[in-house]
């Protein structure tokens, strides 16, 4: 009998630690793949900015372009990684293997089980992909356009962004089990390596931002044209600020958020104008514009630093609220006014920085030559400021919102 009790023990040790060597295995496998996923992020994100410089400087005379190339390998073999997970995932699912259960997956067409983060990624990579042959015909009926707003181009960039917000929820699902699982990972500036992945990530998709920064419409009230390009700026910089801080309830960041951005447009802004250049001579093409050669910017480079002061804003009000409370959390109200005072920095620090890259950044540009009533103009820059806060109205509230979401999501 103290046999078959010993026997007993071992049996339910050994199927214990077989199921704790399955949950490591499966820990791996996402962990590695979310990491495969960044590097194709920040293929993606070159590409994108490379691609609109090379529509500016160089034209379209082919769908293979290199900086094309660049993006449809990168959108390629993300959504490949995602497929792969998304039917691994589906494999072990019906295995029943520990890790890989309904509080772990999403269902997917009812057949499918695969992580959140992965199944969104792969809708986006697919739809950016979909897009990618009627952009080209699109362009063979129309010809060259520079512009973002080409209905195919918005389809892949839509693609893009849903792609990379499955990106956040890969990192952040894991972060969450491994943060409820008790262990002491290794920190670095406070962050596990998975909440470093996060904030990379999140640099990536303000970034992503910025690559349409001058191309939004420009709206005309009688003789003054008013530039929407802060709009953007302003929407997504505010949530993925808060949405950084309600994840990892680390103080600070929105300013490591800003510095990680600011690493991203540096080396995008080294890279791309070097690409074109060496694509050119490669392919003895000539410039649209004799002459105009692109060349490292210094303003577009450090343009993040105009949002620098909103960041030191958050991360100081959230100081005082764990000296208060113990939490950096603030209610949904007082976190949508933290989004309207830090609107305001924005709207005046960035038309400051891009001065000299564009004639654009002045968001008032009253039509030359045409007298305007001073009056008038004063009504339009309050109507206006009002509406740059209610966006960063919006960008609080969706940063409160999928922060919260993306601290507690373990799928």
């Amino acid at each position: 009998m103290a046999r078959t009790e010993v026997h007993s023990t071992l049996s339910a040790t050994s199927i214990k630690l077989a199921r704790v060597s399955q949950n490591v295995g499966e820990r791996r496998l996402r962990r590695v793949s979310a990491w495969l996923l960044l590097l194709f992020l920040l293929q993606g994100e070159l590409g994108a900015v490379w691609d609109r410089e090379w529509h500016a400087f160089v034209g379209r005379d082919q769908f293979w372009t290199p900086p094309h190339t660049l993006i449809y390998s990168c959108v390629a073999g993300a959504g490949l990684l995602a497929l792969a997970v998304v039917l691994i995932e589906t494999f072990r699912y019906r295995r029943r293997v520990p890790g890989v259960d309904d509080t772990s997956t999403v269902p997917i067409f009812r057949f499918f089980h695969a992580p959140l983060g992965f199944s969104v990624l792969g809708f986006g990579a697919l739809l950016a992909l979909i897009a990618a042959p009627l952009d080209n015909y699109w362009h063979e009926l129309y010809g060259i356009d520079i512009a973002l707003w080409a209905p195919f181009h918005m389809m892949g960039v839509t693609g893009g962004l849903i792609g990379m917000l499955g990106m956040v929820y890969v990192f952040a699902s894991e972060a969450a089990i491994e943060r409820q699982s008790g262990g002491a990972p290794r920190r670095f500036l406070g962050l596990t390596a998975l909440e470093l992945g996060i904030i990379m990530t999140m640099g990536s998709i303000m970034n992503y931002v910025l690559t349409g920064f001058l191309q939004f419409p420009v709206v005309t009230v009688g003789t003054i044209h008013i530039s929407t390009y802060p709009l953007p700026l302003i929407a997504g910089c505010v949530m993925f600020m808060l949405a950084g801080l309600r994840t990892t309830q680390r103080v600070g960041i929105a300013t490591l958020l800003t510095f990680v951005l600011f690493l991203h447009t540096l080396v995008v802004e080294l890279f791309v104008p070097w690409a074109i250049r060496v694509a050119v001579a490669q392919q003895d093409i000539p410039y649209r514009v004799a002459n105009l050669v692109p060349e490292f910017r210094l303003d577009y480079a450090f343009l993040p630093v105009a949002f620098l002061l909103s960041a030191v804003i958050i991360d100081g009000i959230a100081y005082l609220r764990v000296r208060k409370t113990g939490s950096p959390n603030s209610s949904m109200l007082q976190t949508i006014i933290q989004g309207i005072i830090v609107t305001l920095p924005i709207v005046f620090f960035t038309p400051l920085i891009l001065r000299d890259y564009t004639p654009y950044a002045p968001i008032f540009l009253p039509e030359k030559g045409v007298p305007f009533e001073p009056v008038q103009m004063a009504v339009i820059v309050i109507i206006s400021l009002f509406i740059a806060m209610a966006f960063g109205a919006l960008g609080a509230w969706l940063g409160e919102d999928f922060g919260d979401i993306w601290r507690w999501s373990k799928r």
